[in-house]
């Protein structure tokens, strides 16, 4: 019986034991299972917004292209004769570049030469007879209509072998020639390309900020990796309506006869001076989130950040206007913003 009682009661005390180990292993689960509120302090890098001056100068890159270019094309068509240019000559305006065969052309008009004096001779026979009554005014008028008719066909023969010369529409530089003597060109086949370098044109885009704040006829810098010294040009046209991004064509006109000559086809700097400098609520350009057309910012208030949309102005290198969204010596945060939250806890040094 004393057996029976030692028995019981270390079973009862095992089993007391395990509870207890269970109990414990739950509340150790329990307490995996609760969230742990990270309540770490993020270092970041802050300024202030403060006020400043803006220089409204703005730099657009662009690629200058010739202001003449074209493509020399025939007219007509026939044997190539004679050509007379090569890649890299320099022609003239109204120079012959090149002649087709035209004797088809020259005998036709020699035929009508031939119907044409003798429609000459009949109207002055005709005139006579009408005078002596050996003719009426209708066989005079049929004549005169023939001459009439005749004439206009010389013109348009005339207008065929003037065609047959091919000539330079302006001075410029003879490239990519695309023909040789003998060949047979039909009407529009392309014999050449004439560049004149001696003005370039330079397309930009401007903002609206940006278009509305120069005009034509404003003198502008060009500069590019190619010269050593910048060179004077002008804005020759803003167009009236934006394109699909918001953008207006603006077109710079650059005269290409100084020591340095720029080419078409490379790449150059537009710098558009206003003459105005502008005040206003600044911050560095690391503190934008994103684009200045959608631009955030972290603002520290109280050691905590909070996510607040801005409206941006002027953008330099450097800095970017605020024109809403922030108030003068309120702070943003200008490093460390991949690692925030709304509403995180903060600790900021400049």
């Amino acid at each position: 019986m004393k057996k029976k009682i030692i028995q019981i009661a270390g079973a009862v005390l095992v089993a007391g034991s395990i509870g207890v180990v269970l109990a414990s292993n739950k509340a150790k689960i329990d307490k995996a299972a609760q969230p742990v509120k990270d309540n770490a302090v993020i270092p970041v890098k802050i300024a202030d917004v403060i006020r400043d001056s803006f220089n409204t100068a703005f730099t657009i890159n662009g690629t200058t292209s010739s202001a003449k270019e074209v493509k020399i094309a025939s007219e007509v068509q026939g044997k190539l004769v004679g050509l007379y240019i090569k890649n890299g000559d320099v022609v003239r305006k109204g120079q012959v570049i090149a002649q087709l065969d035209a004797g088809v052309y020259h005998a036709q008009l020699a035929s009508v030469e031939s119907s044409l004096a003798k429609a000459l001779l009949d109207i002055n026979r005709y005139t006579h007879l009408i005078e002596m009554g050996g003719a009426t005014s209708m066989q005079l008028e049929s004549v005169k209509l023939q001459h009439a008719s005749l004439l206009a066909q010389k013109k348009e023969v005339l207008q065929q072998i003037a065609h047959m010369q091919i000539l330079s529409p302006f001075n410029g530089k003879v490239e990519n020639v695309s023909v040789e003597t003998g060949s047979f060109v039909s009407f529009g086949t392309v014999l050449a390309q004439l560049i004149d370098n001696s003005s370039l044109k330079i397309n930009v885009y401007l903002g609206e900020q940006e278009a509305f704040k120069v005009k034509a006829g404003q003198p502008v810098v060009v500069n590019s990796v190619v010269i050593t010294q910048p060179q004077s040009a002008h804005i020759s046209m803003i167009s009236d309506k934006a394109d699909a991004a918001g953008k207006f064509l603006t077109e710079i006109s650059l005269p290409n006869n100084g020591k340095e000559k720029l080419k078409a086809g490379i790449l150059a700097d537009v710098t558009f001076s206003t003459g105005i400098a502008e005040t206003g609520l600044s911050i560095p350009v690391s503190a934008l989130l994103a684009g200045t057309k959608q631009a955030t910012v972290y603002v520290v208030n109280a050691n905590k950040v909070q996510h607040r949309t801005i409206k941006t102005g002027l953008v330099t290198p450097g800095k970017v206007q605020v024109l809403e969204g922030l108030q003068e010596g309120e702070q943003v945060v200008v490093s460390g913003q991949l690692n925030l939250e709304n509403g995180m806890v903060v600790k900021g040094s400049k």
